[in-house]
């Protein structure tokens, strides 16, 4: 595996300027996973339909971090 097929991770994904950056990089065909407080809110079904990989991860819970970064580019 090289680290262009590594999910590159995109915090603030369902937000504008992280959203954003998700979008392109998926347009570019590349592999995103989307970090999320709420994988059911609309914006982030909207990634996950996109071809985005979501992870529930929040800065503010430490503990949540772990799965996010694991294997990321």
């Amino acid at each position: 595996m090289t680290a262009h097929d590594k999910p590159i991770l995109v915090t603030g994904a369902t937000g504008k300027q992280g959203g954003a950056t998700a979008r392109r990089l998926l347009d570019e065909g590349r592999a995103v996973r989307a970090m999320v407080r709420d994988p059911a809110s609309a914006a982030a079904r909207a990634l996950a339909e996109a071809g985005a990989a979501l992870v529930r991860a929040d800065f503010d819970r430490p503990e949540t971090l772990a799965d996010a970064v694991a294997g990321v580019g």
